[in-house]
């Protein structure tokens, strides 16, 4: 299969990865999904690889999403590429200080499945 698109999905906890890569196989096949299990890993690809968008869990044992974040705006390579943070902290102040750091959108866990495939094609498609 021939990808057309590379999104980058940073997550700790292995469920949650298999349910992504599941609804990636079913929802959006046309795009190649990278995994990483740390964040320090997931910068790494995300140099390597420059993917169309990285998904990006906040609660990461050992840079934080926000920490994650910084160190992707300061990289003059990753800078553009839009970032979804995804998280189980549901609180006003953590989606405010998500679009505070510059992050593209912020889906809750747990999430609807329509929810997550919807956001990833708009940011895909360039509409945030």
């Amino acid at each position: 299969m021939e990808y057309k698109q590379t999104v980058l999905y940073v997550e700790d906890n292995q469920l949650n990865m298999a349910l992504m890569h599941h609804i990636f196989k079913k929802n959006l096949p046309s795009v190649r999904l990278l995994k990483a299990e740390t964040a320090a890993l997931g910068l790494q690809i995300a140099r390597q690889k420059l993917p169309d968008l990285i998904i990006l869990d906040i609660g990461l044992p050992d840079l934080n999403g926000y920490e994650a974040m910084d160190e992707l705006k300061n990289d003059e390579s990753t800078r553009p590429i839009p970032v979804l943070a995804i998280s189980a902290f549901a609180q006003r102040s953590d989606i405010e200080r998500a679009q505070k750091s510059g992050f593209s959108g912020y889906i809750t866990k747990p999430f609807q499945v329509k929810t997550l495939t919807e956001a990833v094609e708009k940011l895909l498609a360039g509409i945030a």
